[in-house]
Formats: structure tokens, C-alpha cells, sequence
């Protein structure tokens, strides 16, 4: 007896010169994913090699040109699936989130805003709890629909659009993971924020979650995150079978 077919995944990454944080993000996305769009900002790095290891990964190329919101259109350009997860080069998707995007998919939902793990350990993974930093959902992934294209008027801290969304769901439980704050030190934050608040000014407020040391904030364990490419998942099952519940299915 034939059945609805099932919903595809297409992954779609920024880059430029991050050849040596690709592998691990690569591997963990080509689990899952039935495509991964690479979108190179011009690297003169071993990108192009990297991305060539992985049989699902099809790298595009755009000079970067300052907009961000620019950058991410022209990957939704070249994405073929009936789903799309964007994530960052310094993000990986959490175990939890990994394991639910089978059932996300098959939700009447047309987007959904992802927690993130702003994290400063891995081993165990602990992030930090500011009002700025947590839960700092994103809208990640989205039914690639051509109504869903991000405001280029807004070249960093990008976004689509209120009106365009469809029918939003917030995550509760599933996170992505984002290692920034243990990959760059305090002074190429600083040059990050600097730069951001050249491309959008006004924005500062946005551009202080780099700076998390001036924030008032605590450090707390992630309840999901990856240990040695292993997951580790605290109350996961009920956690877990709590959000299948609230999700209807089409």
C-alpha cells in the first residue's frame, strides 16, 4: 500500500575560510540531511576540498558582500528539499532536535524557532542563562516556500519577514548548539561586534550577546549536546514525548 511520501531535508551552511570546522559539522549533517547546500563566500582556504569529501554536500559559490540576508536567499536559490535547516558554521543541531526533525517535518507547521546553547564548555557542555542568551530562538528551519525569503534590507541579524512566517511553532526542547564563545576570544568578538554595528546600525543590543562577560549571567548545564560525536541527552525521553504530543500532523 503506497503512502504520502516522506518530507525532504535540505541543509544550507555560510562559509568562508572555515575549512578546518567543516568536517565535524559535515559528518554530523550528512546523518540526516538528504542534501547539503554549502555556500561559499569566496574562500582561500581547503573549503573546497572539504566539502568535496562528503557525497550529499553541493557547494555554490557567492562572494560575500557584507549582506547576510543576500547570502542566505541565494542558498534557498539552490536548496532542493521540501524542508530547509539553515545552520551557522559554529553551530551543530542537538541530538534532541536531530531526532525530532522526522517528526517537525511531518507537523502542519510551516516554521519553527529553535533554542540555542550559547556554549562555554563542551566537555560537559555547559552554556550561558543571560536574558539575552537564552532561550534566543531562531527560526532555522522552514518549508521551503517562496514567500519564505529573508529581508535583505536587513544584512546582518537577518530575518523573513512576520507576515510571510505561515503558522510558527517555538521548540522547547531541541536546541542547536552554538560554539562561538569557545572558538573566538574576546578580541575577535569585539572585531565582530564592531563590524556588526557597521553593516546595521541600532542594533547594539543584538550585537552585546557577543560580549557576554558584560552581562549579568549564569552558567548551566545543557540538557543536549554531543560528547566525542556521542549524544548526550538528560530526561530526554519525556521531554522528547512531550513535544511529539503537541505537534498535529497534517
Amino acid at each position: 500500500m503506497s503512502g504520502k511520501a516522506m518530507s525532504t531535508l535540505s541543509v544550507l551552511l555560510l562559509t568562508q575560510n572555515q575549512a578546518a570546522r567543516l568536517p565535524r559539522l559535515l559528518t554530523c549533517v550528512s546523518g540526516f540531511a538528504n542534501e547539503v547546500v554549502i555556500v561559499d563566500g569566496g574562500s582561500t582556504d581547503d573549503t573546497a576540498e572539504v566539502a568535496g569529501r562528503f557525497p550529499k554536500v553541493r557547494r555554490a559559490q557567492r562572494d560575500f558582500d557584507g549582506n547576510f540576508a543576500a547570502q542566505r536567499n541565494f542558498a534557498l536559490d539552490h536548496a532542493q528539499g521540501d524542508w530547509v535547516l539553515f545552520l551557522d558554521t559554529d553551530e551543530l543541531p542537538g541530538p534532541n532536535l536531530v531526532e525530532l526533525l522526522p517528526t517537525l517535518m511531518r507537523s502542519r507547521f510551516t516554521s519553527f524557532k529553535i533554542p540555542r546553547y550559547w556554549l562555554v564548555d563542551e566537555d560537559p557542555a555547559e552554556y550561558v542563562d543571560s536574558e539575552l542568551h537564552y532561550p534566543d530562538r531562531q527560526m532555522r528551519l522552514f518549508r521551503r516556500l517562496p514567500e519564505l525569503r529573508y529581508d535583505e534590507a536587513q544584512p546582518v541579524h537577518e530575518t523573513i519577514p512576520k507576515q510571510a512566517r505561515g503558522e510558527l511553532f517555538p521548540l522547547k526542547f531541541a536546541h542547536l548548539l552554538h560554539y562561538q564563545f569557545l572558538w573566538e576570544d574576546r578580541s575577535a568578538r569585539e572585531t565582530r561586534v564592531k563590524r556588526y554595528e557597521e553593516l546595521r546600525p541600532g542594533v547594539m543590543r543584538t550585537n552585546r550577546m557577543y560580549l557576554y562577560e558584560d552581562i549579568p549571567h549564569q552558567v548551566r548545564p545543557c540538557r543536549e549536546y554531543w560528547q566525542s560525536n556521542k549524544p548526550i541527552i538528560t530526561s530526554g525521553d519525556q521531554l522528547r514525548e512531550k513535544l511529539r504530543m503537541k505537534l498535529p500532523r497534517l
